[in-house]
């Protein structure tokens, strides 16, 4: 990790990374935040990309909660949450099990698969 804090190229990826990202969490960025993985990708494993960008996630997560207790759709939510929990253990398993070449390969098509569905609902 220390080789990535002296790299320029780490910084030219991460920093529009997460603005991006941020942006788009925060709801005035629309769609964009999908590329923040593969864009951090460019200049590192795809695994430690994501990791770098958790703790960013986790933390604004945190404060949307906070902000919007007790406000939800209880229907939205039951629909949401068996995607959300298979999501999560399809992701835990792809982690686990395959190189970080195989990572690179996946993060990249949900990207250009991201952007197909986008370009067609437009």
């Amino acid at each position: 990790m220390s080789g990535l804090l002296l790299d320029p190229w780490f910084y030219a990826a991460a920093i529009p990374a997460v603005i991006l990202v941020g942006l788009s969490k925060g709801g005035f960025g629309g769609a964009v935040g999908f590329i923040g993985v593969p864009l951090m990708a460019l200049a590192m494993p795809p695994v430690q990309a994501a990791a770098i960008l958790l703790p960013i996630l986790c933390l604004m997560d945190i404060v949307s909660v906070w902000t919007w207790w007790g406000v939800y759709d209880r229907k939205m939510l039951t629909d949401m949450m068996p995607g959300a929990v298979i999501g999560i253990g399809l992701g835990w398993l792809t982690a686990a099990l395959v190189t970080a070449e195989m990572v690179r390969l996946i993060v990249g098509a949900v990207a250009i698969l991201f952007v197909l569905r986008w370009v067609y609902l437009q």
